[in-house]
């Protein structure tokens, strides 16, 4: 009895199955800093991030500030509780002593998963790299969160801080041109989204249009394509570079609280 029990519990809590996306002709990639779980006010509401993951309708979304565990989250796994909650495959990648990083929820197969740490002066962060499938060629996801530009950092000016900022951005595009030998990304389809923690006409953001990425958001005011809301706080922080082989078909933020951050996801034309 008690080992029919344990058998019967066991496959009652198995996660369940998730069904890849095949072929469509439309799929939404969306970018989304969850902080935690915690808004602006530090009020800790999880189901809140699903349900604006829910709302904006991704069917792969690049989250950063994700928890997996940590006692100031309440010790959840916040990628697998997630996961579970929404119904997609997840990949996390973590940067901070396994507890803290970067995850990718798809609801596209996903045929591949790795990561690389970046080189950082305060948190640790990194580059993630999940590869999805939804047609006969894949997609590939560059998931990032670079260092913060702070005023009231006693120890480095915002220039030195900005410094650090541009070295990662040139170690995440050494990274990409290893993993794409002779390839110049153009030819491939590539993404490269997250929290870049800059202003659309900062030095640092002009380099992904220099290098050819395609911003879906740019010439949309800030009221609508703003993803950092605190009170009387408001600016475009995170972002997502297109390869000019990808076709974006809308973009937009959605309106929510759950975090101090908003999501914001560009539709792809696979067809």
């Amino acid at each position: 009895v008690v080992s029919g029990a344990g058998i019967g519990g066991a496959f009652a809590a198995r996660p369940p199955q998730i069904v890849g996306v095949n072929n469509p002709e439309q799929i939404r990639i969306g970018t989304y800093n969850i902080h935690a779980g915690f808004n602006e006010y530090f009020n800790y509401d999880l189901e809140a991030i699903a349900q604006t993951i829910l709302q904006s309708g991704v069917d792969v979304v690049l989250l950063q500030e994700v928890d997996a565990g940590r006692i100031t989250s309440f010790g959840v796994d916040q990628v697998l509780w997630l996961a579970r909650r929404i119904g997609m495959d997840a990949r996390f990648y973590a940067t901070n002593e396994g507890l803290q990083g970067l995850a990718v929820l798809s609801r596209v197969e996903i045929v591949f998963d790795d990561g690389n740490l970046l080189e950082s002066v305060g948190t640790q962060t990194g580059l993630q790299r999940v590869q999805i499938r939804p047609d006969e060629n894949v997609i590939t996801l560059y998931n990032t969160w670079l260092g913060v530009l702070l005023d009231a950092d006693g120890e480095r000016t915002v220039n030195e801080q900005e410094i650090d900022q541009q070295n990662q951005l040139s170690e995440m595009f050494t990274i990409i041109a290893a993993q794409n030998p002779g390839d110049q990304l153009g030819r491939s389809r590539t993404v490269i989204g997250g929290t870049f923690n800059n202003v659309p006409d900062s030095d640092l953001l002009a380099r992904m249009r220099d290098s050819g990425f395609n911003d879906p958001f740019a010439g949309i005011a800030l009221q609508q394509s703003a993803t950092y809301w605190r009170t009387g706080q408001r600016a475009r922080l995170d972002y997502l570079w297109l390869t000019p082989q990808i076709r974006a078909v809308g973009a937009l933020v959605v309106e929510s609280n759950a975090s101090d951050h908003r999501l914001a996801f560009v539709g792809i034309d696979l067809r």
